[in-house]
């Protein structure tokens, strides 16, 4: 079964299962290396940050949750204002 996983910031400490899993991937995408919203010329051109944070979130989701196996991530939001919400499509592997 393929599941949506989007950042989360309520945390269930008495998650089990199928369901600690997702939460766990949702941790991860809610947790951010670093940021700069406000300085629009500032890093990488955004197709490349989007690479390189795709590639970030797969390896951190492959590292902590193994139980996790990514299928997709896509993006909502805007470049423009600085937020991007990563959604990654995984299927549970238990």
């Amino acid at each position: 079964m393929t599941h949506q996983v989007t950042a989360t910031s309520n945390i269930d400490f008495n998650a089990t299962g199928v369901d600690e899993i997702l939460q766990n991937v949702a941790f991860i995408l809610s947790t951010y290396v670093i940021s700069c919203p406000l300085y629009r010329d500032f890093g990488p051109p955004f197709q490349l940050v989007k690479r390189r944070n795709t590639a970030r979130l797969i390896e951190s989701i492959q590292r902590f949750v193994p139980q996790a196996i990514v299928i997709d991530v896509d993006y909502l939001g805007d470049a423009y204002v600085g937020k991007l919400e990563p959604v990654v499509k995984v299927i549970v592997n238990e």
